[in-house]
């Protein structure tokens, strides 16, 4: 697979959980997904439009680091790791380095996030 499928998720409906292994990335296109925390299920973030999470997907045997849910109806459009990678592989240099740039970025919002 190497195209972007459509989810539709309803308000509180668990798109993943923490600890579960983690295959897909994600880009929320309308709605919003809370983020909570692993330990508490305290939600730490509410992403929304535009946003992109699951970026643990990208690294061999990655492991969800929060659960996902629905804050109210979305639609997010995900990719599994696989077919990124067949997309980067065949992309220009530049898309694969802004790729990466942007998986960086992710990680350290990520991190500012947990610290609060």
């Amino acid at each position: 697979m190497n195209s972007f499928d459509e989810i539709q998720l309803e308000e509180g409906q668990i798109l993943f959980e923490a600890g579960a292994p983690a295959d897909k990335l994600y880009f929320i296109q309308s709605g919003s997904i809370n983020m909570g925390d692993k330990n508490t299920g305290v939600v730490f973030a509410t992403l929304k439009a535009g946003d992109s999470f699951g970026e643990q997907a990208m690294l061999q045997g990655g492991i969800r680091g929060a659960t996902a849910t629905a804050a109210e109806a979305t639609v997010c459009l995900e990719i599994t790791a696989e077919g990124l990678r067949h997309i980067l592989k065949t992309a220009s240099p530049i898309l694969t380095a802004a790729f990466e740039a942007l998986m960086l970025q992710q990680n350290m919002q990520n991190a500012l996030r947990l610290r609060k």
